[in-house]
Parts: C-alpha cells; structure tokens; sequence
C-alpha cells in the first residue's frame, strides 16, 4: 500500500472513530432525515383537540392547473414510503401530477403515544376486547386509551386541513384517501358513513374485527338506505396475515389470533360485489405473500395505480 493509501486510510479511521464515539454518547441524535420538495406543518384542530404535523410534497414541474390531493394517514410510520411510490408513479405516468398530504403527530419516535393517538382517531367506536391490549402495547393504562374518534377526525380531515391546504397550495376537489389497518378502519367507516369526503379510497388491512361486526352493520345501513355508491375504491389485504411470526411482541400476538382480516375482508368485497351500485367503482383484492407489515408499499403503489386508473 502506499504512503498516501496510508494517510487516506488513516484520515477514514479517525473520522469513524469521531462518529462512533459521538454515537455512544446518551445525548447523541442523529439528524432528521429531510425528504426533498417537501415542507412542514404544525396544525392545531379544533375538531380533535390536538396538533398534527403536516407533510406536504408537491411535484417540481407543474402546470398552473390546480393538482388532484392525495391525503395519507400513519405518517410516522408511511411517510417515506409515499412519497418515494407516489413520486415513481408520476416518473412512470402512472399517476398524474399530484400533492400528497401526509397526516402525523409531532411526537419524535414516541411509538407509544403514536399507537394512542392514531387509536383515538381512526377508531369509531369503544372496542371492549381490544381497548385492554391496545393499551399494553402503548405500555399505558387503559384509562389513558381514547376511542371513538372517528368523527371528529373525519372532520378535521375534510374542513381544516383541506382549507388549510387549500390556503398554500393550487388544489382541485379531486381527492384520495390512503389508510391502512387501523386508517384501513377508518377509510371504511367514512366509505360508508360520509363517501363524498374523497373521491378515492385506497384502503388496506381493513381492521374489521374492532367492534366486530360494527364495519358490516355501516355497510347494511347504507345499503338499506341507499342505491348507488360513487366511489373509487381499491381495498387490499396481504395473504399472509394470518402467519404469526415468532418475533411478534407478545402485546400484538392476540390482537392478530383474532383478526381474521383475510376472512372479513372477503366477505366485505363480496357484499360491495354484490350490491350492483352504478357509480361504485370497486377492486377487492388479496395480495398473495404479503403480512400485516409488509402490505403498505404495496398497497400504496398497486392502490394508487388503481383507483387513478379505472
């Protein structure tokens, strides 16, 4: 090797020796990671009670024609896997130009608080049988546990933030809901409790056990009361759902022995199937390898290409 090897060698080591010592100090954070053309919101819901943090990515090139809005929920945990899908589909044209609008909580890595918020929001009901272990995986007491949100969060969703979106951004009143699991829940109860709060319905995972069978009882009401559905609507869960892998935190491994979200899921496409609606347009599908976890970039990315496309 030689000297000047060396000397570059050696210039690499101490620079290592520099971070991994800075690493093992208790008060090191790393760096936010910054996700390009994207901007940051804080903004307070009178609806909910709460801040939510807002992440808005809207393309580089676009016309002075206001955009179509799509609007994804769980962003702590989807964040970056929307925004890389949704920026793959417009490079392929698989989508059109769009903003996507990200809904988070400000909560640093705080996957405790996470699972009680997004518990208190998408839920549209008290769950006695999951209440209890929704709360040991959030490590808190049962009383801290908030459900029946639904409403309110539905609320903010299509009066504060669209007007607030609407505020900064060029927009059309061509929108897209995303949710999957417990914002698979939700997406369900908004289908068929207010349906024109989106155009679009990407939904996955749907978690119909909670309140079983309150998510089938939305749709015979409506159904009852209703002869058409207009709607876009793309409904996907993963094949594997069932498999219980063996490092599943034991908090989580009920919830899931009692899910049956293959078997509800299938029996909910069948109903929509069913009913004939001349303006629902409706997929159902039942993605083969894919688990519980696996499932959000595939149903984002397949979801999308859907319901923009039919």
């Amino acid at each position: 090797m030689s000297e000047n090897n060396i000397i570059h060698c050696s210039k690499i080591l101490r620079y290592c020796g520099v971070i991994y010592n800075s690493y093992l100090k208790k008060d090191y954070k790393m760096p936010k990671a910054t996700i390009e053309n994207t901007e940051v919101y804080k903004l307070k819901s009178e609806e909910v009670g709460d801040i939510f943090e807002i992440t808005v990515m809207k393309p580089e090139d676009v016309s002075d024609e206001p955009l179509p809005v799509i609007y994804l929920t769980d962003a702590n945990n989807s964040l970056g896997t929307g925004c890389d899908v949704a920026n793959l589909l417009m490079l392929g044209g698989e989508i059109p130009p769009v903003i996507l609008v990200a809904i988070g909580y400000p909560l640093g890595g705080d996957f405790n608080n996470f699972i009680k918020l997004r518990t208190r929001d998408f839920s549209p009901s008290l769950c006695k049988w999951q209440t209890p272990m929704q709360a040991e995986l959030a490590d808190m007491r049962l009383e801290d546990i908030i459900c029946g949100g639904a409403p309110n969060f539905l609320n903010f969703l299509t009066t504060e933030l669209r007007d607030f979106i609407g505020s900064k951004y060029n927009i059309s009143d061509d929108s897209t809901y995303i949710g999957d699991s417990m914002g698979g829940l939700f997406g369900v109860y908004t289908l068929f409790n207010k349906p024109d709060s989106f155009k679009r319905y990407v939904i996955g995972s749907p978690w119909m056990c909670w309140d079983y069978p309150l998510c089938f009882e939305y749709e015979k009401k409506y159904s009852e009361n209703h002869n058409d559905l207009n709607a876009i609507v793309y409904m996907a869960t993963g094949g594997d759902e069932h498999i219980l892998y063996p490092n599943l935190p034991d908090p989580i491994v009920p919830l899931f022995t009692e899910a049956k979200t293959e078997e509800y899921s299938r029996e909910m496409f069948k109903l929509l199937e069913s009913r004939n609606y001349p303006n629902l347009n409706f997929r159902g599908k039942i993605l083969d390898d894919e688990t519980h976890f696996t499932m959000v970039s595939s149903l984002i990315g397949k979801g999308l290409k859907s319901v923009f496309n039919q």
